[in-house]
């Protein structure tokens, strides 16, 4: 480098003056980091207070767990901690996990003062922010809402979330989630990042795991590939399980049901070294003989047992380094392949519950998955590094009838494996004083799955005359084959605020797919390599304190693969979806915070539509694969508000309306579809919709009631491309009620599909499915009910 007017080490000097005022600037140890928590009397978190440098406005607010951490500015050593219906207080600033316990204000203790919605706080940008600030349609649950409703799966909640819905069919792990008209389709990837504690879990069949010891569930819609990594294209679902304490905090349940179900939750937390090493265990235990009856086998196929069990440690190592481990464990058993059929012919239809089970194979199925993952935090002043390492192991299995009749004429056998390396690494911004917070990362992911499917037969059935032999034996494999996945990306997003009431945000990612097929049954070895940049960028207008109008762009991405060979209906590979999305939003409250109603309308421009269908394979087998839609549209709009009407009620409520149409069929496996031009997509609900009433007051000074009744409404789906099978629109009316005593014991009465409605969770008709039972459904769960004891100590 040609420098005339310095000499080499004056150069030097002046690259090195720079790089320390640069280091000041952003990583400057002149100023005071402090962490902490906020609690209430009985040291339950309180989501959501405030905490601000005394004298200024710089301030943040606590996460889902209660923890806030803050920059003091040079000079200040006091912060103020305040949150509505409670006496604020002065914190002197010190090293070490603050403690602050915020008491009840004698103002509302001794008036009449309705109190309105506290604790409103997501992570749909990677930070804790209030839901009503946040450019993003989104929905959350903190603790206490998880609580009162009862959530403990995916299932429980999908249902309170506008443009949301989940099924499961065919044994444990075979799930269908659908977001705003983007279905996902059986052995194929999520619409949505699913993420636990900041990990995403990838695997399909792990989505529907048993949820406990919960601290947040966020549903955030809309592309989320920028923050949440591949295959958001429809939004994320972020869940916060409760971290270790620096405190004592232990809690169990004991339930019992209907259908001889039993239920044990127990978490337990703590500091092993005051202010240093903290932990925490939870479990949770379930078995159910089930409530679905077989006429041939008389007894209940739908049985679970599911054993759960997480460990972790957090390490503070420094005031600015802490390091948790994290260790997961899911035993799950359940019923499998206990598909209805019409009593009497091959003819049932979409909206006829005149059925019968009577397969004379029992099913089962079983899901085990090992997690672990190390999670490294260096804090520095005005950012923040984070390292994120996860391995997840999960094994799928499912036995049972395949012709779904009394007659013994075919089984099947089928594995679905699934083995995942991630890891990222992630600097985002800490200065809640700048205009400007920003993310940048790097990530890999390996990951292998397996599908093995095999079917045995009697052939004495397939001869003529047809006669059952009693033996069986192996017809050709269907599938067996590992997709190996390798995934690099970058990221970065960015929100300036361009003045008190404008900000402007910007993001890209750019994801890099490599995917192999190993394929045992055809020996072949298909490779390809896929590349997706993913923009996103959105606008918001502060139009006042408690009104936010807001507007987004964004590019979703899904990846591809390959099916186990070509058929008649699909070609041997899918191709990855994109998908271009716009949204404008309405977000509004009063000042008072006691009503809040949100506002959304979306359009998406699909590419590449991933969808399933049984096809013929060269061996004339009944073979599962995906083929692409090359073009469809959705358009729609969302609705939800909360009204505390009185300290003693709330209401809930929430619409949601999706058209999704077929724009260019295309042609795959040379299968002509064409014709469905301008039908409706399969799988998705035309609308949703829920209606609430929450209650939680105290009866007497020792005695506290909740209440929670829900009613959710989900409209047509159209079953298959030809829409000519339809489930009619139907509701499902939840409820729960309990007492606590004490504010240590609780008694909770509980219901689900308490009017006892029938539906299906999935329908196939027999010219889809070719089963040998004729049309076959899925049922929805009937009426379930129980009690519930919890015990906090």
């Amino acid at each position: 480098m040609n420098i005339p007017s310095l000499t080499k080490p004056q150069f030097m000097k002046r690259q090195l003056t720079l790089l320390i005022l640069l280091s000041s600037t952003l990583f400057s140890f002149s100023q005071q980091l402090v962490k902490g928590y906020v609690l209430d009397e009985q040291k339950d978190p309180l989501v959501g207070a405030n905490v601000i440098v005394k004298g200024t406005l710089v301030g943040t607010i606590t996460d889902a767990d209660g923890n806030f951490s803050l920059t003091i500015p040079a000079g200040s050593d006091v912060f103020v901690v305040s949150y509505i219906g409670y006496k604020s207080l002065e914190i002197q600033a010190n090293e070490g996990n603050i403690e602050v316990i915020l008491s009840k204000d004698p103002q509302f203790l001794e008036e009449v003062v309705v109190v309105g919605f506290s604790g409103n706080v997501g992570r749909a940008r990677r930070r804790a922010a209030s839901v009503q600030s946040i450019p993003e349609s989104v929905t959350t649950f903190t603790a206490e809402q998880i609580d009162a409703t009862g959530v403990n799966n995916i299932q429980t909640f999908a249902a309170q979330v506008p443009n949301v819905s989940f099924n499961t069919s065919q044994n444990v792990g075979v799930n269908f989630l659908t977001v705003r008209g983007i279905p996902q389709i059986r052995n194929g990837e999520s619409p949505v990042a699913f993420v636990i504690d900041g990990i995403t879990i990838i695997d399909p069949n792990l989505i529907n795991q048993e949820l406990y010891d919960l601290a947040m569930v966020e549903v955030v819609k809309g592309p989320q590939g920028t923050l949440y990594g591949k295959n958001a294209i429809g939004g994320a679902i972020n869940i916060l399980t409760q971290a270790p304490t620096n405190y004592a905090k232990n809690r169990l349940t004991l339930g019992y049901g209907n259908g001889n179900s039993f239920k044990a939750q127990l978490s337990s937390s703590g500091p092993l070294v005051k202010d240093k090493v903290y932990y925490r265990i939870s479990g949770s235990y379930r078995d159910s003989d089930g409530v679905i009856e077989n006429e041939t086998l008389d007894m209940p196929v739908d049985f679970l047992k599911d054993l759960s069990l997480r460990g972790q440690l957090t390490f503070d190592l420094s005031s600015r380094f802490s390091a948790t481990l994290v260790g997961q464990l899911i035993d799950t058993e359940g019923g499998a392949v206990y598909y209805a059929h019409s009593p009497s012919g091959l003819q049932l239809d979409a909206d006829d519950f005149n059925y019968v089970i009577d397969a004379d194979q029992f099913g089962e199925s079983t899901l085990d998955n090992t997690y672990g993952a190390l999670k490294l935090k260096y804090a520095f002043n005005k950012a923040i590094l984070t390292s994120v390492t996860s391995f997840n192991s999960a094994q799928r299995n499912h036995v049972g009838d395949l012709d779904f009749t009394p007659v013994d004429i075919l089984r099947q056998d089928q594995d679905s494996d699934s083995e995942t390396f991630n890891q990222e690494f992630r600097l985002s911004s800490n200065d809640p004083a700048s205009k400007l917070s920003w993310d940048l990362g790097a990530f890999y992911q390996a990951s292998e799955r397996t599908l093995l499917t095999q079917a045995l037969a009697d052939f004495g059935f397939f001869a003529e005359p047809p006669a059952a032999t009693g033996e069986l034996g192996f017809l050709p494999l269907l599938s067996d084959y590992t997709s190996e996945f390798r995934t690099i990306a970058v990221f970065g997003f960015l929100d300036y605020k361009l003045s008190d009431k404008f900000t402007a945000s910007i993001g890209l990612r750019f994801d890099n797919d490599e995917i192999t097929q190993v394929n045992r049954l055809f020996d072949t070895e298909p490779t390809k390599s896929q590349s997706e940049l993913q923009p996103k960028v959105s606008l918001a207008y502060q139009a006042t304190e408690n009104v936010l109008i807001y507007a987004n762009y964004g590019r979703g991405y899904r990846s591809g693969g390959f099916n186990s060979t070509s058929t008649d209906q699909f070609n041997s590979e899918y191709d990855g979806e994109t998908s271009d999305n716009f949204e404008l939003g309405l977000k509004t409250s009063t000042r008072d915070k006691r009503f809040i109603f949100n506002l959304a309308a979306f359009y998406i421009d699909f590419n590449n539509q991933q969808q399933y269908v049984v096809g013929v394979g060269p061996n004339a087998g009944f073979i599962i694969g995906n083929f692409n839609f090359p073009e469809t549209e959705v358009l729609g709009f969302e609705a939800d508000l909360k009204y505390r009407t009185s300290n003693f009620l709330d209401i809930i409520a929430g619409v949601g309306i999706t058209n999704s149409e077929i724009i260019t069929g295309g042609m795959d496996g040379g299968f002509d579809r064409t014709p469905f031009e301008g039908n409706k997509t399969p799988f998705v609900p035309q609308s949703t919709f829920n209606i609430a009433l929450q209650s939680d007051f105290p009866i007497s000074t020792n005695i506290d009631f909740a209440g929670f009744l829900s009613l959710n409404n989900k409209g047509k789906i159209y079953w298959h491309e030809d829409n000519n099978d339809v489930a009619d629109p139907f509701s499902l009316l939840d409820g729960r009620v309990g007492l606590t005593f004490n504010k240590k014991f609780t008694v909770t009465l509980w219901g689900a599909n308490i009017l006892n409605t029938d539906y299906y969770q999935e329908y196939s008709a027999f010219e889809v499915s070719g089963s040998a039972a004729g049309d076959i459904g899925w049922i929805g769960q009937p009426r379930t009910y129980g009690a519930e004891l919890t015990l906090d100590l």
